[in-house]
């Protein structure tokens, strides 16, 4: 079963981990009879795809659960009830797609959407905390920038091979995952239409 969660509010300030502890957590809370891996310290069977920068609103954080039951005898709108019933405040749940698929296999890139209050600096070199150097412009594709209200808006999808922490880029003070692809489809689309299945 895959989950798609939106994470924003002060929330957006958790790190990969804990953000995983904290999904893990609201579906146990649900009552969610999750399967469980074997050996000396079982850990419940949900995995996450790529996991945002700490301080990023993430619009796309899809999860992978594997229960007990099959997912043809999910009641899905009262597991929705359920699941935001016990949602912390700023982990939103916003839809549940019943199909077993493994979305590593089929998500390609990511799109965001940065704010800053000066022209940013996407010809600018930056460095990753690995200390490896890129220049954001050379990475992003279907770049768009506008200016709203004083605000510039960073508009761009990225390879998931090269994800980098958009608050890199000096005069952005906002980033927001807002969608998943799997080539040329938005994720959610993909999962609604052909149960995962790329056309």
């Amino acid at each position: 079963m895959i989950l798609l969660f939106k994470k924003k509010g002060l929330l957006r300030f958790l790190s990969a981990i804990e953000t995983s502890n904290a999904v893990i957590r609201t579906l146990l809370r649900a009552g969610l009879k999750i399967q469980y891996s074997e050996g000396f310290h079982p850990k419940p069977k949900v995995s996450f795809l790529d996991t945002v920068a700490t301080g990023v609103i993430d619009l796309a954080l899809y999860v992978n659960v594997k229960l007990e039951e099959t997912v043809d005898n999910l009641d899905i709108e009262n597991l929705k009830r359920g699941i935001k019933d016990v949602s912390v405040n700023g982990l939103e749940l916003d839809e549940i797609f019943p199909i077993e698929i493994n979305l590593n296999e089929i998500v390609s890139s990511y799109e965001y959407v940065l704010f800053s209050r000066k022209v940013p600096a996407l010809e600018q070199v930056v460095y990753k905390h690995s200390g490896k150097s890129f220049v954001p412009s050379e990475v992003m594709e279907h770049c768009e920038v506008t200016l709203k209200k004083g605000l510039y808006m960073v508009k761009y999808t990225v390879d998931r091979q090269k994800i980098f922490n958009p608050y890199l880029i000096d005069g952005v003070f906002l980033a927001i995952r807002t969608k998943a692809f799997s080539k040329e489809t938005e994720l959610r689309d993909l999962l609604n239409k052909n149960g995962g299945k790329p056309s």
